[in-house]
């Protein structure tokens, strides 16, 4: 590349610089150096003057780019890239110097400056520098972390602890306030993208268990932990219990990563989905009745309003908000594909911020907004989902990295065996006594149970509610902080790194998933014709049939079948296999989706005859 751009700069130099020209130059350059050089110790020229001559040089500066763009046509598409790059340099450096020359001469003064630099910069470019720096080295250390099978949440947590305070002092951000508001909106983000991966079908089978161990199981893990704390560790009662309440709820942020990565059965995957999406009302509710009543006594009949309205309201909030903004994502027309997914965010914040106006739970209603918006909107899921898994996943970093600056890793080693034994109070007694209680009156065997309680990882949710106490004031509020940290990360590293080797020893690993199949439309606007994309998990009643043998309903029509990077064309004895997924057309774009979800979940020997044409 080196000897190119010499051989182009030659180039350029033998057509525009002849010897006569050459001299022009020379003698242009050494007034230019007298007029304007650096140790010239004044103006030499008038103001006219220096404009004339500075636009004398752009006319050069021009006509040179003008003969290398024009000078022997390069075949080489490199060669051909290299003279456009020396012919923009050649207009831009000139141009920035001319227009620098125009400028002091306008606003020239005969007094010696005080400063030969200029300065450009804005107060937020060392922030978007160093943000942007973190997100990147975040993003890559959680890859190698995923590959040592440590969570991504511990890496991030580290990685704010490294370059905080206490660390390298590269940021600091001690306003209690401010993380707490941040850390909010962040689970609004992944909350909302939590409902919109939870299919209808998975929130049947997980509702009831999952709303038990949201409700029951969050209640008797914060009662168990606090007075296991109290027992084995002598502290204070008040501080006690609070800890068992910020502690007892999973958090959707770890859960949702570890499902993603964990070979779970559908049906225990769901139950955690739930209960994580649902139980951080409870888990405020604990928190902040006893923040409230630290000072002073609260009435049994003020907790019961409170919790009603937050659990209540939440849901009747995301469900209510949920339809609605289906029927509007259904029938405006924005123009712009990109935009729908930006109008589902802000459905998202705005469910948040009607709940907790009237005192319900924000995190609830967005979740369940989250789930009724992909329940009722088929035809925009697929961009929507994609949107805000990418949206979820970079807020999901700078959360983590948020929480780890405000760690003080020397503060550490100081509570590090309280710390321990409540988070072995937590582990080992408490949610699964917990999950006991509220699985097996619902039919769930004890392996099953064992699952469930040591996949019921704690992450951001928990530490984002021990700011309330730095907000609120209290004298403990920084120890408490300091312990729930440590024994987020103690859950992180003990119960996220063995996840996978205990669902294996306990014989409930699943090859894949096995619910119901959910058609995904990518609709062509203007068009009466939809495009879905159908994929067919370990548990479809398709696999292993021959499209011959599948009679599709009258309105649709397999134009594809993809299987790994192959596209194949849909023939007769093509024979369905798990993870494919099938390109199928519809002319009915309002219920085509729901058509075709419902003729993928029957078996073929199930259907009646007649009821559509050979594929």
């Amino acid at each position: 590349m080196g000897w190119l751009l010499l051989d182009e700069l030659r180039a350029g130099g033998r057509e525009a610089l002849h010897p006569a020209k050459l001299s022009a130059a020379m003698v242009v350059a050494v007034v230019t150096i007298l007029a304007f050089g650096p140790f010239t110790p004044g103006l030499t020229l008038s103001r006219e003057a220096r404009m004339a001559l500075a636009s004398a040089l752009a006319l050069a500066a021009a006509a040179l780019a003008h003969v290398l763009l024009r000078s022997r046509p390069a075949a080489d598409p490199t060669r051909a890239g290299v003279r456009l790059v020396l012919a923009a340099v050649a207009l831009l450096l000139t141009g920035v110097v001319v227009t620098g020359y125009v400028l002091a001469a306008v606003t020239g003064s005969t007094q010696a400056p005080s400063s030969d630099a200029l300065v450009a910069g804005l107060a937020v470019d060392r922030s978007l520098l160093l943000g942007a720096a973190l997100l990147i080295a975040g993003v890559l250390a959680a890859a190698v972390g995923d590959r040592l099978r440590v969570p991504g949440s511990l890496v991030f947590l580290g990685l704010g602890m490294v370059i905080g305070d206490d660390g390298l002092d590269w940021v600091s951000l001690s306003d209690p306030v401010l993380v707490q508001s941040l850390g909010v909106t962040a689970l609004v983000v992944i909350l909302f993208e939590g409902g919109l991966t939870t299919d209808v079908g998975q929130l049947r089978r997980g509702a009831a268990p999952g709303v038990l161990l949201a409700t029951v199981g969050v209640a008797l893990t914060a009662g168990v932990t606090a007075l296991g704390t109290i027992w084995l560790l002598d502290l204070p009662a008040r501080t006690a219990w609070l800890i068992g309440a910020i502690v007892a709820s999973t958090d959707a942020v770890a859960v949702f990563d570890l499902l993603r990565r964990a070979p779970l059965s559908e049906r225990l995957a769901a139950v955690l989905k739930v209960e994580s999406g649902v139980n951080d009302p409870v888990a405020v509710l604990l928190t902040v009745g006893l923040l409230q009543a630290w000072g002073s006594p609260t009435s049994t009949t003020a907790w019961v309003a409170f919790g009603a309205l937050q659990l209540v309201g939440g849901a009747a909030v995301g469900g209510a908000l949920g339809w609605s903004g289906a029927q509007l994502l259904r029938r405006v027309r924005l123009g712009a594909p990109g935009l729908y997914p930006v109008l589902a965010l802000g459905l998202a914040g705005l469910a948040y911020g009607l709940a907790v106006a009237i005192g319900a739970s924000g995190f609830l209603a967005t979740y369940v907004t989250g789930i009724v918006l992909a329940a009722e909107v088929p035809r925009r899921r697929t961009s929507v989902r994609a949107f805000h898994t990418t949206l979820a996943g970079g807020v999901e970093v700078g959360l983590f990295l948020l929480l780890g600056l405000q760690v003080f890793p020397a503060q550490l080693p100081r509570i590090a065996g309280t710390a321990l034994a409540v988070a072995a109070i937590l582990i080992v007694a408490a949610r699964p006594l917990a999950s006991a209680v509220s699985l097996l009156p619902l039919g769930y065997t004890p392996r099953e149970i064992t699952a469930v309680s040591w996949l019921g990882m704690r992450g951001a949710a928990p530490i984002v509610l021990a700011t309330f106490a730095a907000s609120a004031g209290i004298v403990e509020a920084r120890a408490i902080f300091d312990l729930v940290f440590f024994v987020v990360v103690v859950s992180a590293v003990v119960q996220g790194t063995t996840a996978g080797r205990v669902i294996r020893a306990l014989d409930l690993a699943a090859p894949g998933a096995t619910g119901e199949v959910i058609a995904a439309a990518l609709p062509l606007d203007g068009s009466d014709i939809d495009v879905l994309e159908l994929r067919l998990t370990a548990g479809s009643p398709l696999l292993g049939y021959e499209l011959r043998t599948l009679a599709t309903p009258a309105d649709v029509l397999i134009v594809a079948v993809i299987r790994g990077e192959d596209i194949l064309l849909p023939r007769g004895t093509t024979r369905l296999c798990a993870e494919d997924v099938l390109v199928v057309t519809t002319s009915d774009p309002e219920h085509g989706v729901a058509t075709v979800t419902r003729w993928a979940g029957q078996a073929p020997a199930d259907r009646q005859k007649g009821a559509g044409t050979p594929a």
